[in-house]
């Protein structure tokens, strides 16, 4: 008699974190799991489903978390960012159904600033995966290497300029690859993992040492034009549209300038067993993003 397949369910699929998560899953596991993928709108993770995932709806309704979470071993729970109050509501659903479902594991991707003065509640997440009585890990990744070309591509691209206000302050970078790594290893090995808050960084920058690093890439010149916390939050919510988000940058750029996540945590690269991903390798892979 065949063993029955345990499922992985990815709580925020169509992010970059959870894509990457499910796509090493299915890589990695020999068709030994079964990779089981949510978002809002389904149709956007046809390219996991390509690869073997499961699609399914997973919203707001606490119906939609029963149905994702029927059969579930694990979870990686990715909660979006500054959405209006919906992450409260998420991650309650989300451990109802876990709970309901009989999960064994939970690994929740929270954020380095965690500990600090911040604009998520990842700590109050953080307590609330801790004490529902499922076992957990928790992530603590530093600034994403891919953040530049996700944030400040179109700017770097047209204008060889991208802005900030965490001045000349020494911050944490790491990959997200590198984040999926250390959330697979802990659903395999989860005698090894369970219990445990990670910070996971890859190397310590700064704004300067990022523009420099782009512009050897590309062969052009690019450069970090540091603003006032004002300025800035003046300047991101004029081109978003959103002043929360906007305020929300204020507060991680303050805690860079101010050198809160510059120390390397090893924790990432022992638990990988090899070197991080360089920021390097992570924007020349994503050169085009810089690139007319």
């Amino acid at each position: 008699m065949a063993a029955v397949k345990k499922v992985f369910l990815i709580a925020g699929a169509s992010s970059k974190n959870g894509t990457s998560v499910a796509k090493l899953l299915l890589a990695e596991t020999g068709n030994k799991y079964i990779v089981r993928v949510g978002a809002r709108d389904p149709t956007k993770l046809s390219g996991l489903v390509a690869l073997g995932a499961e699609a399914v709806v997973l919203d707001t309704s606490l119906e939609s978390a029963f149905a994702a979470f029927s059969g579930v071993h694990g979870v990686f729970i990715v909660l979006p960012y500054l959405a209006g109050g919906d992450e409260d509501i998420l991650i309650e659903n989300y451990l109802k159904a876990a709970k309901e479902s009989g999960t064994k594991h939970i690994v929740y991707l929270s954020a380095i600033d965690a500990d600090v003065k911040t604009s998520h509640n990842h700590k109050k997440y953080e307590q609330l995966v801790s004490e529902s009585g499922i076992p957990f890990t928790i992530l603590r990744p530093a600034w994403f290497h891919e953040n530049v070309a996700t944030y400040d591509g179109e700017t770097i691209k047209k204008q060889g300029v991208f802005w900030s206000s965490a001045g000349d302050g020494v911050f944490t970078s790491v990959a997200i690859a590198d984040i999926a790594a250390v959330a697979v290893a802990a659903f395999t090995e989860p005698e090894k993992h369970v219990g445990q808050t990670y910070t996971l960084t890859g190397e310590s920058v700064t704004e300067k040492q990022v523009a420099e690093t782009i512009s050897k890439i590309i062969g052009k010149p690019v450069t970090h034009v540091n603003l006032s916390p004002e300025e800035y939050e003046a300047l991101v919510t004029q081109v978003t549209g959103r002043n929360e988000y906007a305020a929300g940058l204020v507060v991680l750029d303050t805690n860079r300038r101010e050198g809160h996540f510059a120390k390397v945590d090893p924790t990432l690269e022992q638990i990988i067993g090899r070197k991080p991903i360089s920021l390097h390798e992570v924007l020349t892979n994503n050169a085009s993003a810089f690139t007319a």
